[in-house]
C-alpha cells in the first residue's frame, strides 16, 4: 500500500515538473515572438528569434557589425556670431551676401530696420566649413570696430557614429524581415511582418535624415552678424554685463531723442499757427468785446 502512494506521489512530482516546463517554454516562446516585432533599439548586435511569427523554426544566431569604422577626422559644426560698427549698412550687407555666394555659400536671412530713427541691420550666411576662417577674416575687414566676435564647435562625431550604427542595425532587421515575409503562408502572418517591416523602413528613413543633417551641418558653417552705425545700437554682448560707457552713452541717446521730440514738437506746433492763431485772436476779441 505504502509503494502504491509513494508510485502515486513520484507521478504526480513528475507530472508537475512537466507542466512546469512546458509553461517557462511557452512563456519564453512568447517572449522571443515579442522580440521580433519589437523596433530594434540600434546595439551592436542583434539576436534573431528561435520562432518566427509565422511558427516556422528559425535558427537562433547573432548578427553583429563589428566596431563602427573610424571616421578620418572629427564632425564639428561651426557657428560666429559678430557685432560689427561700419559706416554703410546696406552696402556692408551687399559685400557679405555676394562674398558668401562667391564662396558657394548662400544667405540664411537679412533685414535692415530703424532703431531709435537710425538704420540698423542683421545678416545670416551659410559658407563652406573649409572657407570659415578666411569668411570671419573677410567680415571683420568690412567693419570700423569688431564689438564683439564668439566663435562655436559643436562636436557631433559621436552621434554621427553612433547613427550609423543604428542604420546599420535597422538595415539587417529589415533584411531579416523580408526572409520572414517570404517564407510566411497566412495573410495574418503576412500582414503582421509587413506592418513591422514598414516600421523599420520609417525609422531608417529617420536616422538617414538625421545622417544628412549632420552632414550638410558640418560641411557648411553659419555666421551671424549684427551691424550698426555706433556702438551703442548694438546689444549688450552676453559676456559684458559690466558696461558703464555703453550705457552712458545709450542713456545721452535717449535725451537727444526726448530733446529732438521737443522740437519737432514745437515745429508743428509753430506750423500749425497759421490755424490757431487767428482762432485764438478771434475767441479772444468777442470775450473782450462781449463785457462792455
Amino acid at each position: 500500500m505504502q509503494d502504491r502512494v509513494k508510485e502515486i506521489l513520484a507521478l504526480g512530482v513528475f507530472l508537475i515538473l512537466v507542466i512546469a516546463g512546458i509553461t517557462i517554454l511557452a512563456l519564453r516562446s512568447t517572449g522571443t515572438k515579442r522580440a521580433i516585432v519589437s523596433k530594434p533599439a540600434g546595439a551592436p548586435g542583434m539576436m534573431m528569434p528561435r520562432k518566427s511569427p509565422v511558427g516556422k523554426p528559425v535558427e537562433a544566431k547573432s548578427i553583429s557589425f563589428g566596431t563602427p569604422p573610424q571616421l578620418s577626422s572629427r564632425l564639428v559644426i561651426k557657428s560666429a556670431t559678430l557685432h560689427l560698427v561700419v559706416k554703410n549698412i546696406e552696402n556692408t550687407i551687399r559685400g557679405i551676401s555676394r562674398y558668401a555666394e562667391e564662396k558657394g555659400g548662400w544667405v540664411v536671412k537679412s533685414n535692415v530696420e530703424e532703431k531709435d530713427g537710425v538704420p540698423v541691420g542683421e545678416i545670416s550666411v551659410r559658407v563652406p566649413a573649409r572657407d570659415f576662417e578666411e569668411s570671419l577674416s573677410f567680415i571683420r575687414k568690412l567693419g570700423e570696430r569688431v564689438i564683439f566676435e564668439e566663435v562655436k564647435g559643436q562636436d557631433v562625431t559621436e552621434e554621427y557614429v553612433d547613427l550609423q550604427a543604428q542604420l546599420r542595425n535597422l538595415q539587417a532587421a529589415e533584411s531579416q524581415l523580408l526572409k520572414i515575409m517570404e517564407r510566411a503562408g497566412r495573410i495574418s502572418d503576412v500582414m503582421e511582418v509587413f506592418n513591422e517591416l514598414k516600421n523599420v523602413r520609417e525609422e531608417i528613413e529617420r536616422i538617414k535624415g538625421k545622417i544628412q543633417y549632420l552632414e550638410q551641418s558640418s560641411a557648411m558653417s553659419t555666421i551671424n552678424v549684427k551691424l550698426a552705425l555706433s556702438e551703442e545700437l548694438l546689444p549688450i554682448p552676453p559676456a559684458q554685463k559690466w558696461r558703464p560707457m555703453y550705457v552712458a552713452k545709450r542713456a545721452w541717446r535717449s535725451v537727444v531723442l526726448i530733446l529732438r521730440g521737443i522740437s519737432y514738437l514745437i515745429i508743428w506746433i509753430a506750423v500749425l499757427g497759421v490755424l490757431w492763431v487767428p482762432i485764438v485772436g478771434i475767441v479772444w476779441w468777442m470775450r473782450k468785446n462781449k463785457g462792455k
